[in-house]
């Protein structure tokens, strides 16, 4: 059995030194072994045979091993090969029983060296072969992460079967490293030459195409984007910045050996500029160059710039001030008169109160103007006047304003009836009186000068009208007169109102306005005030039919004079 056999042979082993049988073999590099070298041996040996016996293989190596450093024999290195063999370790065991024969062939009995022959036979199908062919000598090289020698290898390695991790690696240089997998027999090879060690990663930094952007990175300029370069292992900022455009720092980790592609978020590194006079004729440099007059709107790069406004009667202003990416900037400036006065605003809230007088220049709308195709019959055109009060806001060129107004309009009309179907010979004489008021909001522009200003509105809302009517007839010869007055028809319509002229005084302060007016009331269809029935003359009775007090479009045009107040 292998065990027995195993036994009877190493029985012998550690026999007094002069026992021709038991030759052995000095540890390399040293002396012979002693006596008491001899019998700490012996004991290694007893304790690994004890343990090989209860199937402790691996504590059985380790000893067989021990006692082999020793005083190395045939049959230790028997007992090493086979150990590795009964824990499947077909590679180790391939590699002892080469050292066995070659240590110890030529003592062996030819039936010993052809069971070895056999076993390495057997081993071979078992294990496969890995030739190092690297040029660099002295390159460490390792299987699996574990040293196996140096190259120049004299001859393959040899390895169990399946995947394996093969590198050849040497300070100062990149290493080599294959996977290789292996099947009963084969043998494959790792090779070539083995290049200066890379310390460096690679970074490209890429932006959106059109645009002009130098790359910074860790705060050193490398020239514009797209760019790509080497760089060290490890954490870099990486930002960009042109003179329209900037992207944000941004942190990339490059690994050495790695590719890292960036692709740059790019923003505005401009912010808009807007800089007010509130005098015409001003002159605005920004940067000593003059970008304009009274007012000027425009995108400037982020960072300090300096602002100069000068003007004929004023002191200079000079303000340096700083432009944010992204954001804007609103110089509101106040120029100082060399005589001391503050210059004028045309900012803020204004209020005016205006008298108005005005014409209709369609005519009257009542029902009476509307029938009469003219004599015997005879309308006279509206004709009035109003109160207007105004409040607004203005934010130079342009204001909020609000409008409420009173009126007050008159016309007349006269008819001549025969006697007949309608009744008694007579003369009709009307007075209509019209009253009431409205509002309106909208929007006014005015120009900007200190003492005349151009202006002009449009105003939208609705007022509300009232209308009387007083009726006299009486007969031809007068002899017999009737009076009637009607009561208070009122309406309301939507109203339109406009003015254009000019504000003539001083700024902030009070000014003339004297413009031009002109409403529009959309009344519709026609509003009615009620008849009067019959009426008794001496001659005989006629009757007052409902009369329309207004209807259509009423258009009323006139002058406006007033004053404001403020700005």
């Amino acid at each position: 059995m292998r065990v027995r056999t195993l036994v009877a042979v190493l029985a012998l082993a550690f026999a007094p030194a002069a026992t021709p049988r038991l030759a052995y073999a000095a540890p390399p590099g040293g002396p012979a072994p002693t006596a008491a070298d001899l019998a700490t041996a012996k004991k290694l040996f007893q304790t690994g045979l004890k343990l090989y016996n209860e199937g402790s293989y691996r504590e059985a190596l380790a000893s067989f091993e021990k006692a082999d450093a020793i005083a190395p024999r045939a049959s230790l290195q028997r007992n090493i090969a086979q150990c590795h063999r009964d824990l499947k370790e077909f590679a180790e065991a391939y590699d002892a029983y080469g050292v066995l024969l070659a240590k110890f062939g030529s003592s062996m009995s030819a039936a010993d060296r052809r069971s070895v022959m056999r076993a390495i036979e057997e081993l071979g199908t078992l294990t496969g072969g890995v030739r190092v062919t690297v040029t660099e000598p002295a390159a460490t090289v390792t299987i699996d992460d574990r040293d196996v020698g140096t190259t120049p290898l004299p001859a393959p390695l040899r390895v169990n079967l399946g995947a394996h991790v093969v590198t050849v690696h040497k300070a100062g240089l990149e290493p080599i490293r294959k996977e290789v997998r292996l099947s009963g027999g084969d043998e494959v090879t790792v090779g070539g030459s083995m290049r200066p060690e890379v310390t460096t990663g690679h970074l490209v930094v890429n932006a959106p195409p059109g645009t002009k952007v130098e790359v910074f990175v860790d705060g050193a300029d490398v020239g514009p984007a797209p760019w790509e370069g080497d760089v060290k292992p490890g954490a870099h900022v990486v930002e960009s910045k042109g003179p329209g455009e900037f992207s944000a720092p941004r942190t990339i980790e490059v690994p050495r050996h790695e590719r890292i592609e960036l692709a740059l978020e790019l923003a505005s590194s401009a912010g808009r500029v807007q800089i007010d006079a509130h005098i015409a004729d001003a002159a605005v440099a920004i940067d000593g160059k003059e970008v304009g007059k009274g007012v000027w709107e425009g995108t400037l790069p982020a960072g300090e710039h300096t602002l100069v406004i000068e003007a004929p009667g004023y002191r200079p202003y000079t303000r340096p001030f700083l432009v944010h990416a992204g954001e804007t900037f609103v110089e509101d400036a106040r120029l100082e008169s060399v005589t001391g006065e503050a210059p004028p605003r045309y900012e803020g809230l204004y209020s005016g109160l205006a008298f108005f007088g005005f014409a209709t220049p369609t005519g009257a709308s009542n029902g009476l103007a509307k029938d009469c195709p003219g004599a015997p019959c005879t309308t006279s055109s509206p004709l009035g006047a109003g109160l207007g009060v105004r409040v607004g806001y203005s934010f130079g060129w342009i204001a909020v304003e609000g409008l409420a107004f009173g009126s007050y309009d008159h016309s007349s009309g006269t008819d001549t009836y025969g006697a007949g179907p309608s009744g008694v010979a007579r003369d009709e004489s009307y007075e209509f009186h019209r009253f009431g008021g409205g509002v309106a909001v909208g929007a006014r522009v005015a120009s900007k000068d200190p003492h005349l200003r151009f202006t002009g509105a449009l105003l939208g809302g609705f007022a509300t009208m009232g209308t009387i009517f007083r009726q006299d007839a009486s007969t031809p010869d007068g002899a017999s007169t009737s009076e009637q007055t009607s009561g208070t028809q009122s309406y309301t319509a939507p109203l339109l109102a406009m003015d254009a002229g000019v504000l003539v005084g001083w700024a902030n302060g009070a000014k003339l306005h004297v413009s031009l007016l002109t409403m529009l009331q959309f009344v519709g269809g026609p509003v009615y005030a009620p008849g009067f029935g019959t009426t008794n003359l001496a001659t005989g009775t006629f009757t007052s039919p409902a009369l329309s007090v207004a209807q259509g479009t009423q258009v009323f045009l006139g002058p406006m004079l007033g004053f404001d107040f403020g700005l």
